[in-house]
């Protein structure tokens, strides 16, 4: 794993009734989305960091993962926080934010924070894998870090599994599909100059998704992986801003329904499908 020499792992931080779920990205590590976990852990909240299946480890474990045991590292999180707390807010970065799409159409949140998150694939990345796949490689190499920062670094693997890629890209494809079941308030901000997952896929997600209320904040200062980037602080503020300014009310569901998908939710893991006035606001 290429290494800036900082190892990361999960968290898991007790603190009031609102649980903040955060997801780090596709091969990549929870460094990229610690920034996240540690302003709300200091602010007071229940907070837990997983490390996604095949993480932290190296890229030869994460060929054994498939797209289920991803799903589940994300669900058994939510679920740790779904027992000690009311609300839940659920933060991803990358694939996390795959993931986070994903619980929002599945399960009860509070609320759903997307940074650079994929949406519509971009086609080089759709492209470069279908290459791989003719050509019956094993691995899919990662090229430079997208850092603006010259002096930032970035743990992360340096190559991922042709096999599980395409799995994700269906898996992704899937959740997009879904969008419209997503009801909780969402915050999305993406980089103007993502090179990794370009922004031009965020408008189709503003319009699809039933949140009452969708924020959208672009930041001109970093590239991909941005929580480590020049506009980190900005991204922490915009995030605890929202969190705070979260209104459970403003998400209506009837007791029995979140009742009865805590009770699927809890039995059934990896494939719950039971959930099915827009405005959308830039913040500055």
């Amino acid at each position: 794993m290429n290494s800036n020499g900082v190892q990361p792992t999960s968290m898991e931080s007790i603190g009031n009734r609102v649980g903040i779920l955060v997801l780090h990205g596709f091969s990549c590590t929870t460094q990229t989305v610690l920034p996240w976990a540690e302003a709300f852990a200091k602010n007071g909240y229940t907070v837990n960091m997983p490390v996604l299946a095949g993480h932290h480890t190296t890229a030869e474990q994460l060929y054994d993962v498939s797209k289920e045991d991803l799903v589940r590292s994300a669900l058994d999180a939510y679920h740790w926080l779904e027992e000690r707390t009311d609300y839940i807010v659920v933060c991803g970065f990358d694939f996390g934010g795959t993931l986070g799409q994903y619980i929002a159409e599945n399960y009860h949140i509070d609320g759903l924070l997307l940074l650079n998150s994929s949406f519509d694939l971009p086609t080089k990345l759709t492209e470069l894998l279908e290459m791989h796949v003719s050509n019956e490689d094993s691995y899919v190499p990662i090229g430079t870090a997208d850092i603006k920062n010259p002096r930032a670094t970035v743990a992360r693997y340096d190559k991922y599994p042709v096999h599980l890629a395409e799995q994700l890209v269906a898996f992704a494809k899937e959740v997009a599909e879904d969008a419209a079941k997503i009801e909780a308030p969402m915050l999305i901000m993406h980089s103007i100059d993502d090179h990794v997952i370009p922004p031009q896929s965020v408008d189709r997600l503003i319009s699809t998704a039933r949140s009452k209320e969708k924020h959208l904040v672009m930041l001109k200062d970093s590239y991909h992986y941005a929580l480590v980037d020049y506009d980190a602080p900005r991204i922490v503020e915009q995030s605890l801003y929202f969190v705070k300014g979260i209104d459970p009310d403003r998400y209506v569901q009837k007791p029995e329904e979140k009742s009865k998908r805590k009770k699927d939710a809890f039995h059934n893991y990896d494939i719950t499908k039971k959930r099915t006035g827009n405005r959308v606001s830039s913040l500055k």
